[in-house]
């Protein structure tokens, strides 16, 4: 029969395989919905939600800066960056090269090869472009549907009103660096805000930087906002009151235009900073936008480069200037008396070798009014037989040189004042470690070892001027919050006093009186034209940098010149000291410069 020729078939094997398989497949199924909503599901939540909706940090206003009468120094103004979400760019590269193209860059200009963008946050843009034109943003937004990912942020950014006018004292802002970021002095700060890097931006960054905002936007496929759930309002920073008086910065800045140097202004009452000027200068608004290799080679190609602040971190022999620090001594250790007179025949003669006057055939007899206000040499050098090196030491460091100020706005140049002490530690050699009296005939005259600089001369004037006391030089007169109230008011610093007996102080007064109004003196030039009843009391400097033979040779070995000064000289209120860089002689250099900023402050009080 047919049916016996059919032969059983067993399905069972076959089935079972078939509901393994099954199983097998459904278990993949239930591991990959468990890896994706348990193992990633935040991840991909977070993909979701940040595909909609978008945390923005809003970088605050920066606190203004105005000088001591309500002039605005540092503004706010908007900036227009060119950003790159990373997330909604499907080929970085392409979109780069169609940017560059756009904007007008070479290619290749554009990268991402920051170490740093390791440490955004995900849909965190990325600035390509800092602070670009309005032509600029139109020409982007014109082709924005072929430009994935990129997007325009308008970004509160610095605006130096005065440019080169306050350039050391205000300092200049940039983007927080890597070694910043992990600073604690920064915490809190994100990559991509714009901190201080110098002057008195970095010095209160915590005080002027503000507080960011945060807003929550909802964004389309195309990263397009299409609406806002809820914000967090940024705090603008607290604004600045310098102590800076911008009319005498403007002279100081005129005259010191087309030469190196610097000038300080110290009020003798309180130490505060009325005037610091250093050139050559720069435009802080340069670092806005980006630096070209080109700008930043101009910017630091000097010695000191332009973002060297002169006043403050340059060291120089301070020349004949300091001939004020050697009479003090002589006269209060009794040394000296104003009577006591030398014979200056241009040279003075000591260890077998002449010592040359500045000028060559003389002064003739000389005591210590006459030889100040001349500025003879031989005088100092004859008294510095009789001081020792470390008496002038003692009281040179009384007066604030060789010292830091800590004014605190930048890093500080200390100077040098030379001693026995210093000789010992300084070199190795036994027979480098002895100090020679010939020496001290260098240092009384502000040469050899002996380096300053000019905030330290500014803060000696002023020692000299009000009695013995050394100040803190401070250029911050008052902090004030966004209503306006003074949230901290900058209070007179004593750093040290040295108590002159009154009778010296007075005939070194009338010795630096006579340096300006005696028709001898060699500071004649700072007298003040518009204010002749104003009478100014000074010293002229003139250091040399090499020896008579090398200045000869080049122009950038010629002495540097120096002038320092007080005003009214009967009632002082105002230090000034000068320094020109290769300038000459104090007296024809510098000189006049003090005299044009000290006709501002008087210019100022008469107003």
């Amino acid at each position: 029969m047919a049916f016996a020729d059919r032969s059983n078939t067993n399905l069972v094997p076959q089935l079972k395989r078939a509901t393994i398989l099954v199983l097998f497949l459904f278990g993949l199924l239930i591991l990959r919905l468990w890896y994706l909503q348990v193992v990633k599901g935040s991840y991909f939540k977070d993909l979701s939600e940040n595909n909609r909706i978008r945390s923005i940090y809003v970088q605050a206003p920066r606190g203004l800066i105005f000088d001591r009468h309500g002039e605005l120094w540092a503004g706010n103004r908007p900036s227009f960056n060119i950003e790159l979400i990373q997330e909604d760019c499907p080929n970085e590269k392409a979109v780069m090269a169609l940017v560059e193209e756009i904007v007008g860059l070479k290619a290749g200009t554009l990268k991402l090869d920051n170490p740093m963008s390791r440490r955004r946050r995900k849909f965190e843009p990325r600035v390509l472009l800092k602070d670009v034109s309005r032509e600029v943003v139109a020409k982007i937004e014109a082709r924005k549907f072929e430009l994935p990912g990129v997007v325009v942020q308008v970004t509160p950014t610095r605006d130096y009103v005065q440019k080169e006018l306050g350039a050391h004292v205000v300092g200049y802002i940039r983007e927080i660096s890597k070694d910043q970021l992990l600073d604690e002095k920064y915490a809190g700060y994100q990559q991509g805000e714009l901190v201080g890097q110098f002057g008195v931006e970095s010095y209160l960054e915590d005080l002027i930087h503000g507080v960011r905002g945060l807003k929550r936007i909802e964004v389309n496929a195309m990263g397009t906002r299409i609406g806002e759930f809820s914000s967090e309002s940024e705090k603008m920073g607290n604004d600045v009151y310098l102590t800076i008086d911008a009319q005498m910065q403007r002279a100081a800045l005129e005259g010191l235009k087309d030469k190196k140097g610097a000038v300080v202004a110290l009020d003798v009452k309180t130490g505060g900073v009325l005037t610091m000027v250093s050139m050559p200068a720069f435009d802080p608004n340069i670092f806005t936008g980006e630096v070209s290799p080109d700008v930043w080679r101009d910017l630091v190609g000097g010695r000191p480069s332009k973002l060297n602040n002169r006043a403050l971190q340059a060291a120089y022999p301070p020349g004949s200037v300091f001939k004020i620090v050697t009479g003090l001594a002589g006269l209060s250790e009794n040394l000296v008396t104003p009577k006591s007179s030398v014979f200056c025949p241009g040279y003075y003669s000591f260890g077998g070798r002449r010592y040359r006057c500045h000028k060559a055939s003389g002064h003739g007899w000389v005591d210590f009014n006459s030889a100040l206000i001349q500025s003879c040499d031989v005088y100092f050098y004859s008294l510095a037989t009789k001081l020792g090196i470390d008496t002038i030491n003692r009281y040179a460091t009384d007066l604030g040189l060789g010292a830091l100020t800590g004014i605190g706005i930048s890093q500080e140049a200390k100077g040098l004042m030379p001693s026995t002490d210093w000789k010992r530690r300084y070199f190795s050699k036994d027979a480098d470690k002895i100090w020679y009296p010939g020496e001290t005939l260098s240092v009384v005259i502000g040469q050899g070892a002996t380096t300053t600089t000019p905030i330290q001369i500014a803060t000696m004037m002023s020692a000299v001027a009000n009695g013995g006391k050394v100040f803190k030089p401070q250029v911050i007169k008052e902090i004030r919050g966004g209503d306006n109230n003074i949230l901290k008011e900058m209070n007179p610093e004593l750093s040290r006093e040295h108590v002159f007996d009154p009778a010296i102080l007075k005939l070194v007064q009338k010795a630096l009186f006579g340096v300006v109004n005696d028709p001898k003196g060699t500071g004649g030039r700072s007298k003040l034209k518009k204010f002749p009843e104003i009478a100014v009391a000074g010293k002229t400097g003139t250091a040399q940098v090499v020896t008579l033979e090398a200045r000869l040779k080049h122009k950038d070995f010629e002495d540097h010149a120096w002038f320092a000064a007080y005003a009214p000289a009967d009632n002082p209120e105002v230090a000034i000291a000068v320094l020109v860089e290769n300038g000459g002689h104090g007296g024809a250099a510098a000189a006049p410069i003090a005299g044009a900023v000290l006709e501002k402050y008087f210019e100022g009080k008469s107003e």
